[in-house]
């Protein structure tokens, strides 16, 4: 019995290369026709010719691409440029508004722009609803800023927040007699009394 079951396996190893043969029938030539075969079907569909025509379609997409994106950056960056320049006029014109508004109110012209500075920041900080309100309170703490105000006989500024005078009248002759320390103080206390006796 063993050597019949040896020659069973003779058989189906003999049949095994059989279909093997069988299925090796397909000759290169038909496969390399089946390939170039899609390749073709693949190239009118997609409307190339050949395959270089494929891939100089494809280049010339990847370079459209690039020059897409470069536009588009160029584009961004054209637009950043108008929004800061939009920013800055925006700026420019509220700050112009202001300076008028600060004129109308009857500030000087040596203190348009520190008035305009400080009713700004008023209205920025919320302690002023609008500008208008903002140069009434600017020149309400700041009488100066419009020329009207009351001086004392050694020319510093007189309002309800500074009726006492933190530095009596001098004379030129006392200023004279002063060492650098008293000078300092007058300078820094009334620079307009310390310029007077200076010229």
């Amino acid at each position: 019995m063993a050597e019949d079951t040896n020659t069973e396996n003779d058989t189906v190893e003999t049949g095994s290369t059989n279909e093997n043969d069988n299925s090796s029938n397909v000759s290169e030539q038909d496969i390399d026709n089946a390939k170039q075969s899609a390749i073709d079907d693949m190239l009118k569909t997609v409307g190339a010719s050949s395959v270089d025509d494929l891939k100089n379609i494809v280049a010339a997409k990847n370079e459209a691409d690039k020059a897409n994106q470069t536009d588009l950056e160029n584009s961004q960056v054209d637009l950043k440029k108008a929004n800061d320049s939009n920013a800055e006029l925006t700026s420019e014109v509220a700050s112009l508004k202001a300076s008028n508004a600060v004129l109308k109110a009857g500030v000087t012209a040596e203190h348009v722009t520190d008035a305009t500075i400080l009713a700004q920041a008023r209205v920025s900080s919320g302690q002023a609803k609008d500008i208008d309100k903002a140069i009434k309170d600017v020149l309400k703490s700041n009488p100066q800023f419009t020329g009207d105000v009351k001086t004392g006989p050694d020319g510093t500024a007189i309002n309800n927040q500074n009726v006492s005078n933190s530095n009596p009248s001098i004379t030129k002759e006392q200023f004279n007699k002063m060492d650098y320390r008293e000078r300092l103080k007058v300078y820094t206390e009334n620079p307009d009394l310390y310029k007077k006796f200076t010229k």
